[in-house]
């Protein structure tokens, strides 16, 4: 895992800066590369966080000596071994054991169609010493990040972080207040947007080109080369055997151990994580090291039920106890670490730096299961939801007071605005998602942000191409909505930044790409969860003795939030709110606001205030 950093045009800037913005994403080393090609100038830049190879032979910026071709990498190429066999067949000679010199001498055998083999986490720049440009692209779902930008010198800049963007001080700095908008719709910012109008995220699956020849250096039309929903089983029609997933499981597991570094796995007492446990055991043999975070007076503990899955499992077992001293400063930090706002994260970020004080390097985490494997309760809802809408046909409208008065939701606007929300969505899955995961409603935000952007348009900024061009079940609407929706802009972003401030890799099997192309061709009646059975063809994996993750109700790592706005980050509370009021127009009341978390606001709404601090703090921090 590493930090890059490309710029190609005639401005100059300040290499060191963008290194130690970049420093915590590759504090082993650190290397740079320049070249002058016709009125350009292309600079690389490359922090290493050394995984595989940890000798000066995996030092980056790597140049084939052959071609004269170079390239800065991030993320991991998990099939590599496979690659550098098919490599080494066609005569190609190494000289390391590093997964990116298979990327680079791949390409001068494959040239750009090397990353319709590759299966990994990866954002990489190459450029192409004979065809002088530069290939961009980024892996298949979104796990690594990848931004660029125009420079206002009429060069083109890209990086892994936003912040390293703009430390170079080539690109305009400009809020884009339709990212906050967007940010306060759905706790995190939308891709392609960004928090800086200037400021885009390449897209997943996608490669391009910068052609460095020509005066003024521009990226090319993103060429897709990579699309999930045409692997779905109702569009293949061949169903898969449990045993050909459980195989694919296990083979992704062992490729994602390979490291020269200590792995260890973020375990909870839930099915995802559990499962891989289990799996990973007897491939490990009394070596794997499991982290879990004690929650203390949480009802939502589950330091006690990881304990005991990784007892039976016979595996290295860790609990991270903090003070709520510790605690409340490691929770400014995770503010601070963020490279865009965020509602969510923090949790990531307080395991992943505890579990760095015991020297583990790469962790495996379950990350992306849910989505495939349809663990939220919405799974259930939408899908009945719509049927019943498309029953009742021109009675629709009947089913919302009725839904209203059964829930007693007709004094509370809140409840009916968001019903009616989602009730004008309801002949479109992938929008009642949205709708579901919505954070602040349309009246919500008004009461408090006036001058909110008034051309905010949720449904044109919602990726439902698949809803209009493939007819697809509800299941699988709601499986691509979320991973191209809340995985990619709020769980894997943040598993990013959370990890990579503590000098950390995380590693999500779940989302290794022959994995979910293989899920995604099984049937939904093979993996939906019923009553009798969460997950079947996860739960299947776990042993009788660890009948307590199939048991248990999902809660996930969940912080007293309101306990630490009120207490030790009243001030941090208030100085948020204070910025969001005086420098962007807000009408927040933080003495009201307090007054609420002392008297048990609900969770949700708490979840609220956490992401109005989390986005105030971050603004003002880097006005």
């Amino acid at each position: 895992m590493c930090g890059i950093y490309g710029y190609i045009g005639r401005g100059d800037f300040n290499s060191s800066n963008v290194l130690a913005a970049l420093h915590h994403r590759g504090p082993d080393s650190q290397g740079t590369w320049q070249r002058n090609v016709g009125a350009n100038h292309i600079h690389l830049l490359h922090t290493r966080l050394a995984i595989l190879d940890l000798s000066p032979a995996g030092h980056q910026p790597m140049v084939d000596v052959k071609t004269g071709n170079v390239i800065i990498f991030n993320g991991e190429i998990y099939n590599f071994l496979e690659l550098r066999q098919e490599l080494k067949a066609q005569g190609i000679e190494f000289t390391s054991h590093s997964d990116t010199e298979v990327l680079l001498l791949g390409y001068r055998v494959w040239g750009e169609q090397i990353v319709e083999r590759l299966d990994g986490m990866f954002a990489f720049l190459l450029f192409d010493s004979i065809q002088q440009r530069l290939l961009v692209a980024r892996d298949h779902i979104g796990i690594k990040p990848l931004y660029y930008a125009q420079t206002r010198g009429g060069g083109i800049a890209l990086a892994s972080e936003v912040r390293a963007l703009i430390t170079s001080g080539l690109v305009a700095t400009d809020w884009d207040e339709q990212s906050i908008y967007e940010y306060l719709i759905s706790g995190s910012i939308q891709e392609p947007r960004t928090i800086r109008q200037a400021i885009k995220a390449f897209p997943p699956a996608h490669y391009a080109y910068i052609d460095l020849q020509t005066d003024l250096a521009t990226i090319s039309t993103p060429i897709r080369y990579w699309n999930l929903a045409q692997h779905v089983c109702n569009h293949i029609g061949k169903p898969t055997s449990h045993i050909s997933h459980t195989e694919v499981l296990l083979d992704t597991l062992k490729e994602q151990l390979i490291a020269d570094v200590p792995v260890g796995l973020f375990l909870s007492a839930g099915i995802d994580s559990t499962v891989l446990a289990s799996m990973l055991a007897p491939v490990m043999q009394g070596h794997l090291s499991t982290f879990t975070f004690d929650l203390q007076d949480s009802t939502k503990d589950e330091s006690n039920l990881a304990a005991m899955t990784a007892q039976k499992l016979q595996l290295k077992h860790h609990v991270a106890y903090l003070s709520h001293k510790t605690l409340s400063t490691w929770l400014v930090d995770s503010f601070t670490a963020m490279d865009q706002p965020s509602s969510d994260g923090t949790n990531t970020y307080l395991i992943s730096r505890a579990s760095l004080q015991h020297g583990i390097t790469v962790v495996l985490s379950g990350c992306g299961a849910d989505e495939l494997h349809g663990g939220y309760r919405h799974f259930v809802s939408i899908p009945k939801l719509y049927q019943l809408g498309k029953c009742l046909g021109g009675m629709k409208s009947l089913l919302l007071p009725w839904i209203e008065n059964i829930k007693g939701w007709r004094k509370n606007s809140i409840y009916q605005e968001r019903l009616n929300l989602l009730f004008q969505q309801i002949d479109s899955p992938s929008r009642m998602l949205r709708e579901t995961r919505r954070f602040f409603t349309p009246k919500q935000i008004s009461d408090f942000w006036t001058v909110a952007p008034d051309f905010y348009n949720p449904v044109a900024n919602w990726d439902d191409d698949t809803d209009n061009k493939l007819n697809l079940d509800v299941e699988t609407l709601i499986s691509l909505g979320e991973i191209k929706g809340y995985l990619r802009n709020t769980l894997l972003r943040d598993s990013d930044w959370a990890t990579m401030a503590n000098q950390q890799e995380l590693r999500v099997p779940y989302l290794g790409r022959r994995y979910i192309e293989k899920v995604m061709q099984i049937p939904w009646s093979e993996k939906r969860t019923t009553k009798k059975q969460k997950k079947p063809l996860l739960s299947g994996q776990i042993p009788p003795t660890l009948q307590h993750a199939l048991n248990r109700q999902k809660t996930g790592f969940d912080l007293d939030y309101a306990m630490y706005l009120s207490g030790p980050l009243r001030d941090c509370l208030h100085a948020a709110f204070t910025h969001l009021n005086q420098a962007h127009g807000f009408q927040l009341n933080a003495d009201r606001v307090e007054h609420d978390l002392k008297i048990s606001d609900p969770t949700k709404q708490v979840r609220r205030y956490w992401a109005l601090t989390s986005l105030g703090f971050y603004l003002q921090n880097h006005s």
